[in-house]
């Protein structure tokens, strides 16, 4: 899927109010809107975005943004593997600490599990909403 597809109605909504097109944390935005500064085409105190380097984002891959681990709430549903040829398994989480994100075994949540023993390291781990 590109970008383009991924964020279509949104760059269509933005069409509607402006030409001047920018990315704030790699989602479409009103250049107007936003300060140089966030702008994810901005680079060394200059602006590099165009119409050339828009057009170009629209029609590269899209890329899922990383998970901010640190900001996730205990208990929200995730999806764990512990190699790339493992299945995902669905998981609750229950923290993230040097790195390594922990989810509740079996299914459980802090409520239903037995103590912090409960909890198991996941090599691969992410947000269940962002499964397609």
């Amino acid at each position: 899927m590109t970008n383009k597809e991924k964020y279509g109605n949104e760059i269509i909504e933005l069409a509607a109010n402006t030409a001047l097109f920018g990315l704030k944390n790699g989602k479409p935005a009103i250049c107007e809107e936003i300060k140089c500064e966030e702008c994810d085409f901005y680079e060394s105190d200059s602006c590099k975005g165009s119409t050339y380097n828009f057009r170009e984002w629209l029609n590269s891959e899209y890329v899922e943004p990383p998970v901010d681990w640190s900001k996730v709430a205990v208990d929200t549903p995730i999806l764990v593997r512990g190699i790339e040829s493992d299945a995902w398994t669905r998981r609750y989480f229950a923290k993230y600490e040097n790195g390594i994100v922990y989810a509740w075994g079996y299914g459980a949540t802090s409520w239903s599990a037995r103590g912090s023993g409960d909890i198991s390291d996941w090599k691969m781990a992410k947000l269940a909403e962002s499964e397609e």
